[in-house]
């Protein structure tokens, strides 16, 4: 069953559209490099961060996404 251009991709998925492996996937997104949702232990791509991803691979963006930006931005709420 092919998968809608408006679905979100998994890390397998996204390993295979980049002909890398699927824990690389995993290490770019939990580290920051590569925009991502989580869902408990599981990795999802939206269609903007499948572009976002794209542009970084391609060279024409810069990848570096604040893993804690909702921690980071409490502790403003707090200060």
């Amino acid at each position: 069953m092919a998968r809608s251009s408006e679905s979100y991709a998994t890390a397998q998925e996204m390993a295979a559209k980049y002909r890398i492996g699927a824990d690389t996937v995993r290490r770019k997104a939990s580290s920051g490099k590569w925009p991502c949702d989580r869902i408990g232990r599981l990795y999802r791509f939206s269609p903007a961060q499948q572009d976002e991803i794209a542009q970084i691979v391609a060279g024409t963006q810069h990848g570096g996404y604040d893993k804690d930006r909702i921690a980071a931005a409490l502790r403003k709420l707090r200060d």
